[in-house]
C-alpha cells in the first residue's frame, strides 16, 4: 500500500507542477497583429552629399509618422517587444547601398511610440503589461532617422530600396510576430550645386576689323577666346555642365547658326560663337561638357562671320548674349 500511496503522490505533483505552464491565462498574455505600419525612410528626399564629410558626421535627418492604425489588440499580462535592425548593421548603422555598391553611407533609428515616451534605439528590448482589450495604434508613432558618413568613397544615386528595421511582439500563442517596419523608400544622394563665378557676365571684345579682314575661307575674323570660371565644385568627376547660349530667335535670317546683328548698325555680319575646339554652337543649343573643379575655366571662342557675299556694313556694335549654365 505505500508503494501505491508513493506512485500517486508522486502524479499528483507532476501535475500541480505542470499545470500553470499550460493553462490558459499563460496563454493569454501577448498581443496579436492587425495591421502592419510601415515608416517610409527618405520618402521623396534629395539629400546632398559629398566625399569631404567627415565619417561619423550627419549627412541629413528626417522623420516618419504613423498613420494612425491599430496594430496590435493585446490579452491581459505581459507582452515583450523587440526592435531589430536587418541585413547586417555596423554597430547601430545600416550601411546604404546605391545600384548594389556601397554608398559611404549608413543610416541609424530611433523610435518614438507616443509623445512624449521614451526613445528608443535599434536594437531593442522590452515589455509592458496590458489589460485585456488594449489596443496599439501609430497615432502618435515618430520614426526618427540620421544619414550618418561611413568609410568608403561616396556613391551618388538613388539609394536602394529595402526593409532596414523592424519591431515585433509576442503573441498569446507563443513566438513573435513583426507589427512595424521601416523601409528605406525613396532616397537619393545628389552631388552639391556647381556656380560660375563673376565671368558669365563678362563682356567679349572681339575686335576692330574692315571687309578685308572676312577674305577667308570662312568669310570671318580670327577666333577671339573667353572663358567662363568655376566658382564651386565639389564633385566635378562624373557631373555634366550644360550651355545654352541664346534662344532660337537669336538667329541670323540667312545664316541660322550665328547670331543675328539685326539693328546694331552692322549688315550681313554676325556673331558665331564656338566650344574649346571651335565647334559652331547655334543660338538656344545645348552644349554638354564634363564638369570641371572650382577655380578651372572653360573655354570658348567668338568671332565675326559674313552671313551674305555681298558688300558688309560697318559699325561698331554691342550684342548682349544671354548665357545658361545647369550642372547634372
Amino acid at each position: 500500500m505505500k508503494k501505491a500511496i508513493y506512485r500517486q503522490q508522486c502524479v499528483a505533483l507532476v501535475a500541480l507542477t505542470t499545470a500553470p505552464l499550460w493553462g490558459g491565462d499563460a496563454l493569454a498574455a501577448g498581443c496579436v497583429m492587425k495591421n502592419v505600419a510601415k515608416y517610409q525612410i527618405g520618402q521623396t528626399s534629395r539629400v546632398t552629399v559629398s566625399n569631404d564629410i567627415a565619417v561619423g558626421d550627419s549627412a541629413a535627418d528626417g522623420s516618419a509618422r504613423g498613420e494612425g492604425k491599430v496594430l496590435l489588440e493585446c490579452q491581459g499580462g505581459l507582452a515583450t517587444f523587440r526592435g531589430r535592425l536587418e541585413d547586417t548593421p555596423v554597430g547601430d548603422l545600416i550601411p546604404l547601398t546605391v545600384h548594389g555598391n556601397p554608398s559611404g553611407f549608413g543610416v541609424r533609428l530611433t523610435m518614438q511610440e507616443e509623445s512624449g515616451g521614451p526613445v528608443l534605439s535599434f536594437p531593442h528590448d522590452f515589455t509592458r503589461t496590458f489589460n485585456a482589450g488594449d489596443k496599439v495604434t501609430s497615432d502618435s508613432d515618430i520614426v526618427t532617422y540620421d544619414i550618418i558618413r561611413m568609410p568608403g568613397k561616396v556613391a551618388f544615386g538613388k539609394v536602394d530600396m529595402k526593409n532596414v528595421a523592424e519591431q515585433n511582439v509576442s503573441t498569446p500563442t507563443g513566438g513573435m510576430v513583426v507589427f512595424r517596419s521601416m523601409v528605406i523608400y525613396d532616397l537619393t544622394f545628389v552631388r552639391p550645386t556647381c556656380t560660375i563665378d563673376e565671368s558669365i557676365n563678362q563682356t567679349v571684345h572681339i575686335g576692330d576689323f574692315n571687309p578685308s579682314n572676312f577674305a577667308t575661307p570662312d568669310r570671318a575674323t580670327p577666333w577671339k577666346e573667353f572663358k567662363l570660371r568655376v566658382l564651386e565644385c565639389k564633385e566635378p568627376l562624373g557631373m555634366i555642365a550644360q550651355f545654352t547660349f541664346g534662344n532660337a530667335a537669336d538667329a541670323d535670317a540667312n545664316m541660322p547658326s550665328v547670331f543675328s546683328m539685326a539693328g546694331t548698325g552692322s549688315e550681313n555680319v554676325g556673331l558665331e560663337l564656338g566650344d574649346k575646339d571651335h565647334k559652331t554652337m547655334e543660338p538656344g543649343e545645348l552644349v554638354e561638357m564634363n564638369a570641371l573643379a572650382a577655380g578651372e575655366e572653360f573655354l570658348f571662342h567668338a568671332r565675326l562671320r559674313e552671313t551674305r557675299l555681298s558688300v558688309i556694313g560697318g559699325g561698331t556694335f554691342s550684342r548682349p548674349v544671354k548665357v545658361q549654365v545647369d550642372f547634372y
